[in-house]
């Protein structure tokens, strides 16, 4: 789609040349949007205990089939064996690649805001421009200082030597953890909460999840620095996005754009609408409004992360705790539909706990309640107290 456009005064005339009628950049744009947003929940939701059964699951599985069929068949043998390489390298083994992606997409899109955003904040004689200039370079500095801190924090990394301290922390509550498991790696018994994360090669205390961006655990340790890395985000992406929209609004104003006219195909002038804007902003100052679409989006998307951690804090509960969980209802499930093996589990279950109860060399710092279903949970200020000044550093 093209259309040139020649703009004079308050009536003056916007010639358009259109070669293609039927998609514009708006349609487009929209599609494209909606499409991705789609596709993420169903490839990031998918998998999870409300949509496994139903059509969501069901899509997902089917995207997921195709996409190896394709993969399998559409590709030369050599092709297929450097992209398994090149993707069990970026996926599966602890590497730096995404932290200079990171680095990567935060520079661009700033150096965008600087030369186009900005650029014409001040062409235009934005009131706002001081603010404009500084607070999302401030933002951007705070969360500079969070993602180097993430990426050099011990998350809680257990060893021989301070196993044991943690061992005491958290009682086990016999479903999702239990009494004498052994990490197979490490050789040590294995504390409530923890977890082995194949990528670092270590157990973590009070582990959340492996995460790409920073190339190390989420853990008791730095869950509070992972909480303001995100926060600080979500400030940067929705910071820029509004003065990258205030700045596409006053130059719409500066050139009087809503009063302009536009000649359609057939030659007749039209006033101007928001799809003709949009597309002309669009082909005028590309690089602007990609910027100003692709950073609303993400904003949307990191809030409804952001949120998700927020509400693991305000609960004390663990993602790879909420994925445990559903096996965990699964084997309960199992033991009672079954006679003589629910009447053995049942009794070895009744015998851990008693065993637990009357461990009188254990002292938790923290009881699990059980029947709950999140046994760890003590309130939500001591929740949030917990994340922010954890127990294995009081």
């Amino acid at each position: 789609i093209r259309r040139r456009f020649l703009l004079t005064s308050w009536s003056t005339t916007l010639c358009v040349n259109q070669f293609c009628a039927t998609m514009d950049f708006l349609l487009l744009s929209t599609l494209y949007l909606g499409g991705f947003i789609m596709l993420t929940y169903v490839l990031w939701f998918g998998d999870s205990t409300f949509h496994k059964q139903g059509y969501v699951g069901k899509l997902r599985r089917t995207i997921i089939q195709g996409s190896s069929l394709c993969f399998h068949h559409c590709l030369p043998s050599f092709c297929r064996r450097e992209i398994e390489r090149l993707w069990h390298f970026a996926a599966y083994t602890r590497n730096p690649l995404f932290q200079c992606l990171y680095a990567v997409l935060v520079v661009a899109g700033f150096t965008t805001f600087q030369f186009d955003v900005l650029h014409y904040a001040a062409l235009y004689e934005a009131p706002a421009l001081p603010l404009y200039q500084t607070l999302p370079l401030s933002i951007l500095f705070v969360n500079a200082i969070l993602f180097c801190a993430l990426s050099m924090k011990d998350p809680g990394v257990l060893t021989s030597g301070n196993v044991d301290r943690h061992l005491q922390l958290y009682e086990f509550d016999g479903h999702l953890y239990r009494q004498n498991e052994r990490c197979r790696t490490c050789q040590f018994e294995k504390p409530a909460r923890s977890k082995h994360c194949a990528f670092c090669n270590h157990c973590v205390y009070r582990f959340d999840h492996h995460c790409l961006w920073v190339n190390c655990c989420i853990g008791g340790l730095n869950h509070r620095l992972f909480l303001g890395f995100l926060i600080t985000l979500c400030c940067l992406c929705g910071c820029i996005s509004h003065v990258t929209c205030q700045v596409a609004l006053l130059v719409v104003e500066a050139n009087k754009l809503w009063s302009a006219h536009y000649v359609d195909r057939y030659g007749r002038p039209q006033p101007m609408d928001l799809r003709t804007l949009c597309q002309y902003l669009f082909m005028q100052h590309p690089r602007m409004i990609f910027l100003l679409v692709s950073l609303s989006l993400l904003t949307l998307l990191l809030v409804g992360f952001t949120l998700y951690h927020l509400y693991l804090t305000v609960n004390n509960t663990t993602t790879n705790e909420l994925y445990k969980k559903p096996a965990s209802r699964e084997t309960q499930q199992a033991e009672k539909n079954s006679t003589v093996r629910g009447k053995h589990k049942a009794k070895q279950r009744k015998h851990n706990t008693e065993e637990l109860q009357h461990h009188g060399n254990m002292k938790f710092t923290v009881n699990c309640h059980r029947g709950r279903w999140n046994p760890y949970h003590r309130g939500y200020f001591c929740n949030v107290l917990e994340v922010f000044w954890p127990l294995a550093s009081r």
